[in-house]
């Protein structure tokens, strides 16, 4: 048996409410993109075998996967493609569902992302990853009861999921940058946090009465509008902890050339350094060759792309039969 996953990504639009006050803490909204992805085999081995890739992160996963089901996993694991890592885009959270999944159809088991998730410690803060597995489309989760994460054991609720229109886009761009935080680097700068009330009340107010109705009635200009001016208020949060209100030297002129290219809105995926902009499908390469152009005058290295939202989430492939790890079809 060949178990083949191939993951989504997803960009990180930003927290409904980090103050807390009214006893819940963070709601999470974020798209899965078809590409970059994570893509691995797992095929029955005598022994585990791991090959490509972080072997040490791999097989940090597999330990985790084995205490939990009190199995010793015989395969071999090959990492075909990656997410780049701490970029933003969620490359963590996708290994991990990726690998939980492959070992869980070569043993047998019968679980899901969620229960994965867990398993694997991942989403303790964010579902917005785990959703985009399992689902893709637009996300938004629930806000967290305010305790303590570490004694959390399943990721966040999702409270709205919607398909995103087939014709936008979004056109990425990597500049070589200092890498975003995880872990406990990234707790500890969440728990130094000093948000405004004022400004969880600004982003919710402009999720509820313009993003989300703009999502639905399909009017990119107005939700990139909203998506910008929910990343400005997002940033202003982390200005103190990250250097700005955007990661990165050069972030904020990218965000300013995204706009003056054709974008019609334009944000930061989580910590970056990857920064994002909206545009429909038939400027996307245009506004793409833009920003090349502009970090090769700037002489930036860096990535660019253009991806459009998954709506199906994750594929799972085993031998000749595939199917989408979607809402009848859960991973694993």
């Amino acid at each position: 048996m060949q178990i083949t996953v191939k993951s989504v990504s997803r960009l990180h639009f930003g927290f409904l409410d980090l103050s807390g006050d009214l006893g819940r803490l963070y709601g999470s909204i974020g798209v899965a993109l078809e590409n970059p992805k994570t893509v691995i085999t797992a095929t029955e081995a005598e022994k585990l075998i791991i090959e490509n890739g972080d072997r040490a992160k791999i097989l940090g996963f597999v330990e985790k996967f084995s205490k939990h089901y009190q199995v010793q996993p015989t395969a071999r694991i090959h990492l075909l493609e990656s997410i780049p890592e701490h970029s933003g885009l969620g490359s963590g959270t996708q290994l991990a569902l990726a690998v939980g999944t492959a070992l869980a159809k070569i043993c047998g088991i019968d679980t899901d992302a969620r229960e994965l998730s867990s398993i694997m410690g991942r989403g303790k803060r964010s579902g917005v990853g785990i959703a985009c597995f399992q689902f893709g489309g637009f996300i938004m989760d629930a806000p967290r009861k305010s305790v303590r994460l570490d004694d959390l054991d399943s990721p966040p609720k999702i409270i709205f999921r919607y398909d995103f229109p087939s014709d936008w886009c979004f056109v990425v761009v990597i500049a070589e940058s200092e890498k975003g935080l995880s872990g406990k680097e990234e707790d500890n700068v969440m728990n130094c946090l000093k948000p405004s009330k004022k400004i969880s009340e600004e982003i919710c107010r402009l999720t509820q009465i313009k993003l989300l109705p703009s999502l639905i009635d399909k009017d990119i200009e107005e939700f990139g509008l909203a998506l910008t001016e929910i990343d400005l208020r997002t940033g202003s949060v982390f200005e103190e902890v990250q250097g700005g209100i955007y990661r990165g030297k050069f972030a904020k002129n990218l965000m300013e050339f995204l706009l003056s290219s054709g974008s019609y809105g334009v944000g930061q995926s989580s910590w970056g350094p990857a920064i994002y902009g909206l545009v429909d499908e038939t400027r996307a390469q245009y506004v793409a060759q833009n920003m090349k152009d502009f970090l090769a005058m700037k002489n930036l290295s860096g990535k660019v792309f253009v991806s459009r939202c998954s709506n199906k989430g994750g594929e799972i492939t085993i031998r000749d039969s595939e199917f989408d790890v979607g809402i009848d079809h859960e991973a694993a």
